[in-house]
């Protein structure tokens, strides 16, 4: 066997072979980072928060695709078309005041935050509690402005609220709209505004009984179904 070179190789091979068997198998391991950008309903201001444990408090400051591929690098994540609009919209409340001063960004703030893409061709109207989730999206984003918001955009606001039938201040926003709020509404439907707050805080502490179609009941359920949904937009 000295003299034989092939038969040494082939011992050799099959030693080689056995001793590579025998060794543990190396698993495939595909981790999936779970982040709030997974998900289409996590709300802007907590993905406003991750972005900014993630990368710093002036992430908002880099190019939008140097973003992305730092999302990719550390988190695996490819962004989605609602989150991608979310994390725009954050980010152009970060660099600008415009959707304070101006309507229409207020209008397409309310879209975005809420995981409605905003569409610039045609005018897209928010809902009450897309429109009350953006005032405290806002304001938590941007507390340097100290919810100061324009008269073009309080009073657009008001309109959204009064062409759903909402002709009460929600209480969450009562502070920032009350005075516009009074310009727009009947002095008759003003009069009333207190019955209906002691009425809406009767519902909320489920001491609310024999709710009945009068004008007090309906405005109190109307502040309800609005305050709610903003809470459903922003707690995910």
């Amino acid at each position: 066997m000295i003299g034989d070179q092939e038969e040494i190789k082939r011992i050799k091979a099959e030693i080689s072979s056995r001793f590579e068997q025998a060794q543990p198998k190396r698993k495939t391991n595909i981790i999936k980072i779970n982040t709030v950008l997974n998900d289409d309903k996590s709300s802007s201001d907590v993905i406003y928060d991750f972005l900014n444990k993630a990368f710093g408090p002036d992430w908002w400051e880099w190019e939008f695709e140097t973003l992305e591929k730092m999302l990719w690098i550390k988190y695996g994540v490819v962004l989605e078309d609602i989150n991608r609009d979310k994390i725009w919209c954050i980010r152009n409340t970060c660099r600008s005041d415009s959707a304070f001063a101006d309507w229409f960004d207020f209008n397409q703030a309310a879209l975005s935050f809420s995981g409605c893409i905003a569409d610039f061709d045609y005018l897209r109207l928010p809902s009450p509690g897309m429109t009350i989730n953006a005032i405290k999206t806002l304001n938590y984003i941007r507390p340097d402005r100290k919810s100061f918001f324009s008269n073009d955009v309080i009073k657009y606001i008001c309109l959204i609220l009064k062409n759903n039938g909402i002709y009460t201040p929600p209480p969450s926003i009562t502070n920032i709209i009350q005075s516009k709020m009074e310009e727009i509404i009947s002095k008759e439907m003003k009069s009333k505004w207190l019955d209906i707050f002691k009425r809406y805080k009767q519902i909320i502490i489920n001491k609310a009984k024999n709710l009945e179609e009068n004008e007090i009941d309906i405005q109190a359920k109307r502040l309800l179904k609005a305050e709610t949904s903003a809470l459903n937009y922003g707690t995910k």
